[in-house]
């Protein structure tokens, strides 16, 4: 019987090649999904507005006063507030009266070309808090004529209670309207409005401001007539809606 030399060596390195080719060809497809899928959106804004009359003025007023000496100015000057808010409060039109500024400076004469010190002067500033809106004019009346040198401007708001419930009101408003607006915008562009996504809100109001005046003189003049007027509480909705 003949012999023949098996080179078992080549033989396991043809089958191990096959297997590595056949392992390659059944390996199982995978197949990636991204769950992270960006919605589409429609994003609509709209505003509400409610007006109301003003329940509430601030108004501010300045006493200034000069003299030789701080001591004195300082002096005269505390007298005549300290008078001008007792005459305030007899009238029985006013909430409180506080103190907004007070300053103390020396008064310079220029007169010969360079700068002397010709006194001092004070000046004290003071908030007149009021809910009788319509009695502002007498109260302006009673600081004139009480030692007010300048009326620097009347503020009219509302009470926080009263913002607070225009504020809803007006919210309101403002979400029937971006509402609205988004069926009209879904319907002219044909697509299908989905759930809201996002809704964000901002309310405000603007305070009406009556500025006054320098009074030089304590002459009786005419009743001073101020019209508060109404104040504008306003409001704007915004939302995202998915389309489809």
């Amino acid at each position: 019987m003949e012999t023949h030399n098996i080179n078992w060596y080549a033989i396991i390195a043809i089958v191990l090649a096959a297997s590595l080719v056949v392992f390659a060809f059944a390996k199982p497809q995978v197949v990636s999904v991204n769950p992270f899928e960006s919605t589409k959106t429609l994003d609509v804004s709209a505003d509400g507005k409610i007006s109301a009359d003003a329940d509430v003025a601030d108004i501010f007023v300045t006493v200034e006063t000069k003299a030789k000496t701080a001591d004195d100015a300082q002096e005269q000057n505390a007298a005549i507030v300290n008078s001008l808010r007792l005459a305030l409060h007899g009238t029985g039109l006013i909430k409180d009266v506080t103190t907004s500024s007070f300053n103390m400076y020396p008064n310079y004469n220029y007169d010969t070309g360079r700068a002397v010190t010709d006194g001092y002067l004070v000046t004290h500033s003071l908030k007149i808090n009021t809910e009788k809106v319509a009695a502002v004019g007498k109260i302006l009346d009673v600081a004139t004529a009480n030692g007010a040198t300048t009326i620097s401007y009347v503020s009219f708001s509302l009470s926080d209670s009263k913002v607070e419930s225009l504020k809803k009101q007006a919210l309101a408003i403002a979400a029937e309207n971006v509402m609205s607006k988004a069926q009209s915008l879904a319907t002219a562009t044909k697509v299908v409005l989905g759930r809201p996504v996002k809704v964000t809100e901002n309310s405000y109001y603007n305070q009406p401001t009556y500025y006054g005046a320098n009074f030089a003189a304590k002459e009786l003049a005419a009743p001073t007539q101020v019209i508060a007027g109404q104040v504008d509480v306003m409001a704007t909705v915004s939302i995202s809606y998915e389309i489809a």
